[in-house]
């Protein structure tokens, strides 16, 4: 019996010593799971690289890759000599004893390693930096008021939350991690690496801006008074001209916060008001200078010429042109033509509504001057309304409606044909009368016009030539010399309205 189990412990001493000297791993031995039995150290190594997976590595920030890459590009690899190394050594342990060998035989061996990776400085340090992020690095930038040229207001320009990095800590927290991983066999599959608070340079900016928007405000509302402080409006009346200037409208004025302007219009429309006080000269009473050195007062019932200040739209045009904040230099807006379409004045200068360009016509001496710009173009006389059949020329100032060359005259009972008419007042109109012989002296009275005035026709014609519609009329007798008032020709049913031809 003894002999029996000596035999049996020579035999098994003799496979020991067999399998020491092996260089390869004992039979059921296994690696994770896999069977690597009768297989070398370096054989086995080369199937862990054959059979590793490959490993995704994100750099994170507020949940967005910025930095994507493999083992590689972080400058890892597998270090098939390092792994080799481990393996033997776990090759050796299974014979290290003959205990340790019986032990394996009987009930197999599953062994570990571990996974070694070699790793490349220069290769990590080149790849992870913050310039190869998806996503810029920008500087923090504190919020600000500034001019904005474009619109010439201050604007607020928002504040930017900087996001640049330290490399060097992005390295340090970067390298941890992996190694981190790998030390912990989570590198594998995906791995997410968020940047660390401590990596960000860029100082934190202040993203209230509600104090800086106050600061623009505050800034547009000088800005924009300063304009208006520069600001004129200049109101043309000819070579005379009357100006509003800040000191009169600063009060009228309200800045909102985003410089807007608005413009208190009762206040415009006061001061339009007094301008048109001021400056009109149509439905107003006047005193005529005239040729003879007389003093002619005209009632404003019987100025149909002259200017009106349309003070409604004017007020809106000068609350448009307060509120541009640009100087401007225009005339006013005025009632410009009648129902007809014939024009109320022609020129002025100041309130002188005549500004040396007129026809003067004097009904005592029958007697007509024609001036234009200042000068005497012509003078003749005439022949107006008789005044014997109660037809005789209105008196007053009144504008040429208009021309017409030739002119069919019709009124109650006739119809009369002249070269030259340029009617002035409901039907009464200055024209050629080519059937006269004789003009000036006593004619009207008996043997005078229908309300027109009769002229000779060259002269007539020179008129027609040389004037325009909308230059006034000026009709009177001398002070002392009027004929009762029921003697002008005002009856409707024989005198036509300017828009048409009349009577002669």
């Amino acid at each position: 019996m003894l002999a029996v189990i000596a035999v049996g412990l020579v035999a098994i001493f003799a496979i020991y010593q067999h399998a020491k000297h092996s260089d390869t791993f004992m039979k059921n031995t296994t690696f994770n799971g896999a069977d690597i039995s009768g297989m070398t150290p370096t054989e086995v190594a080369n199937q862990i690289i054959q059979n590793s997976q490959p490993v995704t590595i994100n750099v994170t920030e507020k949940d967005q890759t910025v930095l994507t890459g493999d083992l590689a590009d972080y400058g890892y690899s597998l270090d098939k000599d390092s792994m080799t190394a481990s393996l033997e050594k776990a090759r050796t342990a299974q014979t290290a004893s003959i205990g340790a060998y019986m032990q394996n035989t009987t009930g197999g061996d599953n062994i570990s390693a571990d996974t070694v990776y070699s790793f490349d400085q220069s290769k990590f340090d080149s790849f992870v930096q913050s310039s190869n992020f998806s996503v810029a690095r920008v500087k923090s930038v504190e919020g600000a008021v500034t001019l904005d040229s474009s619109s010439n207001t201050y604007v607020v320009t928002q504040p930017v939350q900087g996001n640049e990095i330290d490399d060097t800590k992005l390295q340090e927290a970067v390298r941890k991690a992996i190694d981190s991983a790998s030390e912990n066999g989570s590198l594998t599959g995906t791995v997410n690496i968020s940047i660390p608070d401590d990596c960000y340079t860029s100082k934190t900016v202040n993203t209230d801006t509600a104090d800086l928007q106050k600061e623009a405000d505050e800034k547009n509302k000088e800005l924009k008074l300063q304009a208006y402080k520069d600001m004129v409006i200049t109101y043309q009346f000819g070579s005379q001209n009357e100006t509003l200037t800040y000191d009169t409208f600063k009060d009228w004025l309200s800045i909102a916060d985003d410089g807007s302007c608005t413009v208190d219009k009762d206040k415009a429309a006061a001061y339009v008001s007094n301008l048109a006080n001021k400056y009109n000269t149509r439905h107003i009473e006047k005193t005529f200078k005239t040729t003879g050195g007389l003093t002619i007062d005209f009632p404003l019932g019987k100025v149909e010429y002259g200017y009106t200040v349309d003070e409604e739209s004017e007020t809106a045009e000068l609350i448009k042109d307060l509120e541009a904040g640009q100087s401007v230099s225009r005339e006013p807006i005025y009632y410009q033509t009648n129902d007809y379409g014939n024009p109320y004045y022609y020129k002025r200068n100041g309130t002188d509504d005549l500004a040396g360009t007129y026809v003067e016509v004097d009904l005592t001496k029958q007697h007509l001057w024609y001036y234009k710009d200042g000068s005497l173009l012509l003078e003749s006389d005439l022949v107006s309304g008789d005044l014997s059949k109660n037809q005789g020329t209105m008196t007053g100032i009144f504008p040429v409606a208009y021309k017409e060359s030739p002119s069919t005259l019709v009124g109650a009972n006739y119809s009369t044909k002249v070269q030259y008419w340029m009617p002035f007042y409901e039907g009464e109109g200055l024209h050629d009368a080519w059937w006269r012989t004789s003009f000036g002296g006593e004619i009207y009275k008996t043997n005078g016009s229908n309300g027109c005035l009769n002229l000779p026709s060259n002269v007539a014609q020179s008129i027609f030539e040389n004037i325009d519609a909308g230059v006034p009329i000026v009709i009177y007798y001398e002070p002392g010399t009027e004929p009762a008032e029921s003697t002008y020709a005002t009856d409707s049913t024989t005198m036509a309205d300017n828009a048409s031809a009349a009577a002669g």
